[in-house]
């Protein structure tokens, strides 16, 4: 597996969240169905299946609240995207409680769903996710 230079400073979690961002991205590009895909790719990296099937509810709820698809850059680019940014600290910033509480990172909430969509990332990653591990911010831009 190539690890490029961004991903190579990034935590493990991070990285097998922004290498499956960019897989469940192509594979909607393609019009296909991502799940399979992302699913082959968790195994293939070691993740258990859960961690795709979460992260795909997580990435279909996010552009839900956006309305507008999520932007990831193509699996050979040494940069992160803004969204790909976004939410690895949505990841790593989402309040544990459920709604309505808050925190201070995310003052204005988030909707249950994505709250909760979070919270199963973080417990099928079964490790400290970004930017709670002590590595660098993913926050900034690489750029």
């Amino acid at each position: 597996m190539l690890i490029t230079r961004t991903e190579a400073q990034l935590c493990w979690s991070a990285f097998v969240i922004v290498r499956l961002l960019r897989r469940w991205a192509a594979a909607r590009a393609m019009e296909g169905n991502s799940l399979p895909s992302m699913v082959e790719l968790a195994v293939e990296i070691g993740e258990p299946t859960e961690v795709a099937v979460a992260l795909h509810s997580l990435f279909q709820l996010t552009e839900a609240c956006l309305a507008r698809p999520l932007e990831a850059e193509c699996c050979c680019s040494r940069d992160l995207s803004s969204d790909e940014r976004a939410v690895l600290v949505l990841l790593a910033k989402a309040p544990a409680q459920a709604p309505p509480l808050t925190s201070e990172e995310v003052p204005h909430g988030l909707p249950g769903a994505l709250l909760w969509a979070a919270a199963a990332v973080r417990t099928f990653l079964g490790r400290p996710t970004p930017l709670q591990d002590g590595r660098r911010s993913v926050a900034r831009s690489s750029r």
